[in-house]
């Protein structure tokens, strides 16, 4: 652009959101104002730059080389005479965390926690420089980078949870005050037990050995009377290697290298741990020809192995399920293990799946850099084809979920009455409300293939004026598998019928069915334009403005990845329970007879990618000094993700609801179709000071406000919707809209010394006190809203729908005012007969304010100013300041209104650096 005004939010051509990015809120999550602005150096000064960890500096400059291409090999990176004159350059690291020097875990209820010992240490190295083997290599064309490094230790795991205590466990349902106490009715006779007490010969044998793996409380109370902190071990190696060799004038060759190795522990809430092993390659090779001055060909080939492998706890182990009579889960001796439980009032007995994934990418570009007078184009393609070959059974054991349903007294109509049932009453009759399995056919081999187009002008209109202007198009064909074993629901207009249909076969009504189950979707074209703009050469005055276009064509590997595991080649089912088949731990997967297709996820064949628009203005000024930057966002997403349930009951008993689904013969599966909508609106301030005597500080504050309908944004939640025929009820803020954010870095150096205001002459005192640099950095903002809900008997007037979807009832009292952290008061569970009336996320969530500090120095070590040792110590929450993350939100359930989770404590790390 020389020497132009720089565009910020201009149309970049990356391809556009492959990795989930949000199509509601600004790109990438943060709340910068500068889409498109580059890797780094858009906000970043000489001394920001120069005060990075070495391999930061590098990956800066390499994501400069990759995406300016020859620019920078004319600007003097192929110049022979300089690297000649390059020498070797390394470096070494050392990092420590420990819990001597980090607070303790904050304890939700009120109540310490006990610190679990752990370290961790991160080490490693790096060097660099000019490359000579003889006649082979020569120093003065060919340049090699290895990095490599390593983390050992372990990470903190805490949880929280309500659990049964030793009465409730015998059956003993008397006291409940803090769980909301409810009379606990006898499914057989439909009369109160005496007393409140299910009589101990009526305890289920496969709930008393289930009890088993369900631990006592461990902390006094009836709520959160459970914590869990453990210290969860983790390991990983990483290995870069960068080879680049300038052949002549015309011509340049670079290769690279990368590889990893990573173990971990994934700790669940009772204490099981899952290990978690992954290994990775990733390498490429590059060709850059400059074939005339203005005239430059690069071409790309890149090739990516990731290996990544899950065993749960609980696998060739004894088999739980079959040792207690529960029938219908897998058989497999890897699946074996007691079945997820869930329940409204107490914390989940989970585990996870087994899990084996390969996967192979290959990527191969063609691009081409064009400069004619005052245009710099950049044209080209890309094709990339994926392996995903994966084993694994997504629900092996099964998840049965306990309401209080099946123990709640019933009205005349067969609705539950308020104020009976209890959650684990059912659990120890042996009673289940839902249940749920997958598994089968594990391996499935997924195919894809992705072919993209782009072209962009950068045009230099005059001098203080830049456009920019380009066009993708992204040819994303749906997944296949390799051997056909996807299915898909074809369904009937108006919900009147379903049925079955795979690759390549023919449906009743949307006739021929295509490899991917649906139709490919090709017209994906993404303009984007930007402009920069300098009004005068005098005032230092920058506007820039922008428009894009971004498709997130990542949507299509998470459907197939929900359409494999599916009858007819596996066993997948979701049942409540009913009249016709009453739902036991014996036999939770058993449903009508009448229900011949269990699929439990369908698809509209016609599925096309959600997309984003994003437009954005700034305006830039500095002042003696200062920079002032003013600016506006907006993202508007088309076509999200709508979960639904269409083959639900109506309003009515919940005990009948399997008997008066639409298609009698289906269970309740989940419909994706693309119908959500979402807006997101931010506006930005930032002042940035420019270092002056040893000062230097930037502060940013974002207003913004998201609202969507979707179900899920990016990948990002899974949420179905709580009444099919409303779903205008389903619009309210996004679950990730932050309101206020304000963020402030600052940078204070030592005053003493040559550079410095103070004792500048050169002696003992000032080599102590020079050179030590101070940064501050302050992040507080407003929380993410929170959803009132109903869990249990309660959740749903129909009986059939989604467990853990229906809202509560808004009582009309204020959200904000009474005591707690929020008024409990302004929620209550909706009457029997229809869904709640409370909005999506009208809970404010906690907010929070965070301070981080980091104090160090760099020593020079002997005349050469390539030999120094940095020395750093970095405290994350400096002020050991308690930020809640979130509160029980379920209006039925024992932890309504109290805290459940909290970011980290204070905690402080040391690191050290040599360079030569």
């Amino acid at each position: 652009m020389g020497g132009g005004p720089g565009i910020g939010g201009g149309p970049g051509m990356g391809g556009g959101m492959r990795g989930g990015g949000m199509m509601g809120g600004p790109p990438g999550g943060g709340p910068g104002m500068r889409a498109g602005m580059g890797p780094g150096l858009g906000r970043m000064s000489p001394e920001e730059f120069r005060n990075l960890p070495p391999e930061e500096q590098e990956k800066i400059k390499r994501e400069l080389a990759e995406r300016f291409g020859g620019a920078l090999q004319r600007e003097g990176f192929g110049n022979r005479a300089q690297r000649a004159r390059q020498q070797i350059r390394g470096g070494l690291f050392f990092n420590l965390r420990d819990d001597a020097l980090d607070a303790a875990p904050y304890g939700v209820n009120g109540r310490p926690v006990e610190k679990p010992q752990y370290t961790q240490p991160r080490f490693g190295g790096s060097l660099g420089g000019p490359l000579s083997l003889g006649r082979l290599f020569g120093a003065d064309n060919t340049f090699f980078f290895i990095n490599y490094n390593a983390g050992r230790g372990n990470t903190v795991y805490n949880g929280f949870a309500v659990l049964p205590d030793a009465a409730v466990r015998t059956g003993d349902f008397r006291v409940l005050a803090p769980l909301k106490p409810a009379v606990i009715f006898d499914p057989l006779s439909g009369a109160p037990f005496p007393d409140n007490r299910i009589p101990e010969a009526r305890i289920s044998p496969i709930a008393r050995g289930l009890l088993e793996f369900i631990p006592l409380p461990n902390r006094p109370g009836a709520v959160q009377n459970w914590t869990l902190s453990a210290a969860q071990p983790q390991s990983n190696d990483n290995l870069n290697v960068r080879l680049n060799r300038t052949l002549n004038r015309r011509n340049r060759l670079a290769f690279d290298l990368a590889w990893q190795r990573r173990y971990s522990e994934n700790i669940q809430l009772f204490g099981w741990r899952d290990p978690n092993r992954g290994r990775g390659w990733n390498t490429g090779a590059n060709w850059s020809q400059t074939l005339a001055p203005r005239l430059i060909h690069n071409i790309r080939v890149r090739y990516n192995r990731n290996y990544n492998a899950l065993i749960p706890y609980f696998a060739y182990g004894p088999d739980v399920a079959g040792q207690l009579g529960i029938e219908g889960a897998s058989r497999d001796p890897v699946n074996f293990g007691p079945p997820n439980l869930n329940f409204t009032n107490y914390g989940d007995l989970t585990d996870g799946n087994r899990s084996r994934r390969m996967v192979h990418t290959w990527n191969f570009s063609d691009g081409w850099t064009i400069v004619r007078r005052a245009h710099s184009i950049v044209t080209g393609f890309e094709f990339t084809r994926t392996q995903q070959n994966t084993l694994l059974d997504p629900n092996a054991r099964g998840t049965l979920f306990f309401g209080g349903l099946l123990t709640s007294g019933l009205d005349a109509a067969g609705r539950p009455l308020a104020g009976t049932g209890n959650d684990f009453a059912d659990f120890l009759l042996g009673y289940v409300q839902q249940s749920s399995v997958r598994f089968g056919a594990p391996d499935t081999y997924m195919r894809q293939s992705v072919f993209s187009v782009f072209v962009q002008d950068e045009w230099r209109a005059r001098p203080g004026l830049t456009l920019n202007a380009g066009l993708r198009w992204d040819a994303w064909l749906p997944l296949t598998e390799k051997y056909g074993r996807m299915a898909n629901l074809d369904l009937a207009p108006g919900w009147t019928g379903a049925a079955v249909v795979t690759p390549g076969g023919q449906g009743p009504w949307m006739g021929s069915v295509p490899d991917g189950l649906i139709r490919s979707d090709l017209n994906n074209v993404a303009p984007r334009f930007g402009l920069a703009w300098r009004p005068s050469q005098r005032r230092r005055t920058i506007v820039r403005l922008g428009y894009s276009v971004f498709y997130d064509l990542a949507v299509f590997n998470r459907i197939a990845q929900r359409l494999v595991y599916q009858p007819p080649f596996a066993t997948a089912a979701t049942f409540n329970t009913s009249t016709a088949a009453r739902l036991t731990l014996q036999q939770p997967f058993r449903g009508p007879q009448q229900q011949t297709i269990l699929n439990s996820f369908a698809v509209n064949p016609g599925y096309r990618a959600p997309y984003a628009q994003t437009w954005n203005l700034n305006v830039q000024q500095d002042v003696r000094g200062y920079v002032i930057e003013l600016g506006y966002l907006a993202t508007k997403g088309t076509a999200l993700d709508i979960l639904r349930i269409p083959n639900r009951a109506a309003p009515g008993s919940p005990i009948d609801s399997e008997l008066r689904r639409p298609i009698p013969y289906a269970t309740g599966f989940t419909y994706d179709s693309p119908e959500g909508s979402s807006i997101f609106h931010s506006g930005q301030l930032r002042v940035v000071r420019r270092m002056r005597r040893g000062v230097s500080w930037s502060a940013v504050y974002t207003f913004s406000k998201s609202i969507d309908n979707a179900s899920s944004i990016g990948g990002t939640g899974n949420l179905v919707v709580q009444d099919e025929n409303n779903l205008r009820a389903e619009r309210g803020l996004s679950n990730f809209d932050v309101r206020h954010q304000l963020q402030f870095n600052g940078m204070f150096t030592s005053p003493f010394g040559p550079a410095g205001i103070w004792l500048r002459q050169r002696n003992k005192w000032t080599t102590l006190v020079r050179d030590w640099n101070l940064n501050l950095n302050l992040q507080a903002n407003s929380g993410r809203p929170l959803t009132a809900r109903v869990l249990g008997s309660v959740a749903d007037p129909g009986g059939s729908g989604a467990t853990g979807s229906a809202r509560a009832d808004a009582t009309g009292l204020p959200v904000k005012s009474g005591s707690g952290y929020f008024n409990t008061a302004a929620f209550t569970v909706p009457p029997a007969d229809r869904y709640g009336n409370a909005g999506r996320n009208t809970i404010p969530g906690p907010g929070m304010v965070v301070l981080n500090a980091g104090f160090g120095r760099a020593f020079q070590l002997g005349e050469s100013v390539r030999r120094r040792l940095d020395l750093r110590l970095e405290a994350q929450n400096v002020l050991n300041k308690v930020n809640l993350t979130s509160y029980g939100t379920v209006v039925n359930a024992a932890n309504y209104g109290e805290p459940t989770a909290a970011a980290a404590m204070r905690s402080v790390q040391i690191t050290a650096r040599f360079q030569f």
